[in-house]
């Protein structure tokens, strides 16, 4: 209810409103799910010191990274000052994510590297680096900068999967990826990507009733693209193609360019 959210936010600042930012924020927010990117980047534009500038300007950034290019975004993102080190390194991220949605995955990690080395107390920052040296195939600092974050922030329950579902995707280490992917469930139960990452586990050490159980679990919290890839796979080994197929079919006509449903699909079809 875009029309009454936008006229509530705007009496709010005629009357007085004591944090006008988040207002701006709020409303700029509107104006892009309402897809109008002009004034979404006015009302952004808007926020001043505080703490919702830091937000307002990687909002911003997408918006212009979409309109004008990713250049453009993070030369704007480059030009903020006075940021504290935890801000700095959120702008860093972002600047990485906007890259690697622009398939610029080598600049990503190029960025990200250097980061690293400039902030080697952050573990957040540390884990995204993590990420992006296994999508360039560097496989040994990924492990690395994982067990350095899992040292550094031990209830850091993504790091613990991010380790354990990279050894399960490659089918290497599986004992220790279940037992890390078993750390990152007890940190966080209810996260569907740690119940799709265990599901993939069991699958390659050969447990295809737990495998199930799990992706099914996964899948009926969010329907990803991935997830659907590792339930179809699992159910076409256990001999039930025509549910594997329909999952498949529903997540392609969803997801037409995902590269893991389209692999999956032509891994299937050749198994025929």
């Amino acid at each position: 209810e875009y029309e009454f959210a936008d006229r509530y936010l705007q009496h709010a600042l005629e009357v007085g409103f004591k944090e006008p930012n988040r207002i701006y924020f709020n409303l700029g927010r509107s104006a892009a799910e309402q897809h109008d990117d002009t004034r979404a980047l006015q009302w952004f534009g808007k926020i001043g010191e505080g703490e919702q500038f830091l937000a307002g300007r990687l909002a911003a950034a997408g918006i212009i990274a979409r309109r004008d290019g990713v250049d453009a975004a993070i030369t704007m993102l480059d030009n903020i000052n006075g940021l504290t080190t935890e801000q700095q390194t959120l702008l860093i991220q972002n600047q990485a994510l906007l890259l690697n949605q622009a398939k610029r995955t080598d600049e990503a990690y190029a960025l990200l590297e250097k980061a690293a080395q400039k902030y080697p107390e952050s573990p957040e920052l540390l884990y995204d680096y993590a990420l992006n040296a296994e999508r360039v195939g560097n496989f040994k600092s990924m492990e690395d900068t994982l067990n350095k974050v899992i040292r550094m922030k031990p209830d850091f329950a993504a790091a613990y999967n991010a380790l354990g579902y990279s050894y399960a995707d490659r089918n290497i280490n599986l004992v220790e990826a279940k037992t890390l992917i078993e750390m990152a469930t007890k940190l966080s139960p209810e996260d569907h990507y740690i119940m799709d990452s265990l599901g993939w586990v069991y699958y390659r050490l050969g447990d295809l009733g737990h495998a199930t159980e799990q992706l099914r679990r996964a899948y009926a919290i969010q329907q990803d693209p991935e997830i659907a890839a590792h339930l179809a796979e699992v159910l076409w080994k256990q001999g039930q193609r025509d549910e594997a197929q329909k999952i498949l079919d529903q997540a392609l006509s969803v997801n037409p360019d995902n590269e893991v449903l389209a692999s999956t699909a032509q891994k299937l079809k050749s198994a025929l």
